[in-house]
């Protein structure tokens, strides 16, 4: 570099042009003696260490570090080794961290005459360095976590899911697990109201005591209060002489789950309301309240709110029950966990039956494309049907198709998915016959449907060729 336009700079201005240009820098600068003693500091240096000059100006370098204004020095390291060196320091002021980078200035017989410091600051970055760590940290426990879980859930037999809606739904159950607040939980029927309601109860604090489960469209309404609420002896006529305690109290300091909650009577629906405001029971035929510590899960495939509009559910009731809602999506809304739980309940029915089945592909892909009205439940119940009928180790698509078939009848015992025959199942007729049949009738509903053989091979999971082939074998009209 030349430097030979300094020399026409009188000798009088060129300590201010120095000054000005070490004052002009976006960088701390920092500058000692021989010995370390600092003998310059600009405004910028203070900005980043956060230390007053005064602190710094006329002591050596080892003498600060000695007071703990900052960790380490630089300087010290560059006078020792000879070089320049590049370190991280931390000041004392709110734990400010900065990098140095330290240049000795040597004369021609290797004497360091001035030590050059470089100061930028780093505490943004370190911050920022902090929050990747621990978001890095928080992300790991949360995959170890979620794999815990899922290993739990999958261990149990209770859940299993591959959509994002169901992985939405389980982590809201465990977060509010957390907490004592209601919960109504909502889903078309057989979608896994109940396995919710166990999880929930299973990651809370009260997970040590008991899970009390009431279908409250399971006890005939004239034995409905008495089971809830419990009863004093002598109640009424056929009841235990000693009374009974109600399911309400059996949960005390655990979960109680009122399902089916739409079903439960006016009158019933005040009483319940009235334990919710008290956090007390009373039982039939006493004007005794007993104190309940229980936390309260309502599940139901009804619109409360229509109920409420019709008057047959109390809205004052269900704000009480609804302070968290869960939404279980049906599983025509999350057809990507169909095929795992397919599976799942294959494992689940060949320890059962000590079975060794497996699905063909042509069965896979048909129970794939399949609409399961009862959701999990009859998909499940399915499965169990193909292990227990199927006679070979592998499960055909006509092992398949007649499951189904059986698993969807009307109230006049006809198949509805399959041919609308009475023996369609049990009448006569050849396997192939029964397929064929079958094979037919749910062409004829998908092209019904989605009016493209394109999008009825997507949906089934096959080519458009053979679609369109079967179409015209069963002469079915579309644009296949």
């Amino acid at each position: 570099m030349d430097n030979s336009w300094l020399r026409s700079v009188p000798k009088e201005l060129q300590s201010l042009l120095l000054e000005d240009l070490l004052q002009s820098s976006l960088v701390g600068i920092n500058i000692t003696d021989g010995e370390g003693r600092v003998l310059f500091l600009n405004d910028i240096h203070r900005k980043i260490t956060g230390h007053d000059p005064q602190l710094y100006l006329g002591r050596t370098m080892k003498e600060i570090v000695e007071d703990n204004l900052i960790s380490e020095s630089a300087t010290q390291i560059a006078l020792e080794k000879k070089q320049t060196v590049f370190i991280n320091q931390v000041s004392s002021h709110k734990n400010k961290y900065f990098q140095v980078k330290s240049v000795p200035l040597m004369n021609d017989k290797g004497e360091i005459l001035y030590v050059l410091n470089y100061l930028l600051d780093a505490s943004e970055l370190i911050k920022l360095r902090d929050k990747l760590e621990k978001a890095e940290k928080n992300n790991e426990r949360l995959i170890t976590s979620n794999e815990l879980l899922r290993q739990k859930l999958n261990q149990s037999g209770e859940i299993i899911y591959r959509s994002k809606k169901m992985e939405r739904v389980v982590e809201m159950a465990t977060r509010v697990a957390e907490c004592d607040a209601s919960v109504l939980i909502t889903g078309p029927s057989g979608s896994g109201k109940e396995v919710i309601a166990n999880l929930i109860h299973s990651y809370s604090r009260r997970n040590k005591g008991p899970f009390i489960k009431i279908n409250c469209a399971a006890i005939p309404e004239h034995l409905l209060e008495s089971e809830l609420f419990g009863y004093e002896p002598g109640a009424f006529s056929g009841g235990n002489p000693k009374g009974k305690k109600g399911l309400i109290e059996s949960a005390q300091d655990g979960t109680l789950l009122l399902d089916e909650i739409g079903e439960l009577p006016l009158p019933l629906q005040s009483k319940l309301l009235r334990v919710l405001q008290t956090q007390k029971v009373r039982h039939v035929g006493s004007n005794k309240g007993i104190e309940v510590n229980f936390r309260l899960l309502a599940a139901t495939n009804a619109n409360l709110k229509e109920m409420i509009e019709q008057k047959t559910f109390r809205e004052d009731l269900y704000y009480r029950l609804n302070v968290i809602d869960i939404v279980i999506p049906g599983l025509d809304e999350r057809r990507e966990d169909i095929v795992p739980l397919l599976n799942h309940f294959l494992d689940l029915n060949n320890e059962k039956y000590h079975a060794k089945k497996i699905f063909s592909n042509d069965a896979l892909k048909f129970l794939a494309g399949c609409s399961y009205r009862g959701n999990v439940r009859e998909l499940r119940n399915v499965v169990e049907r193909m292990v227990i009928m199927s006679r070979e180790d592998e499960i055909t698509l006509s092992d398949a198709s007649i499951a189904f078939a059986a698993m969807n009848v009307n109230e006049q015992g006809l198949p509805e998915e399959a041919a609308e025959t009475e023996d369609f199942i049990f009448g006569e007729g050849s396997l192939k016959e029964k397929v064929a049949a079958y094979e037919r009738k749910l062409l004829q509903q998908y092209m019904a449907k989605y009016k493209s053989g394109a999008k009825v091979a997507e949906v089934l999971q096959t080519d458009q060729s053979t679609i369109s082939r079967k179409c015209k074998k069963y002469n079915i009209v579309g644009e296949a």
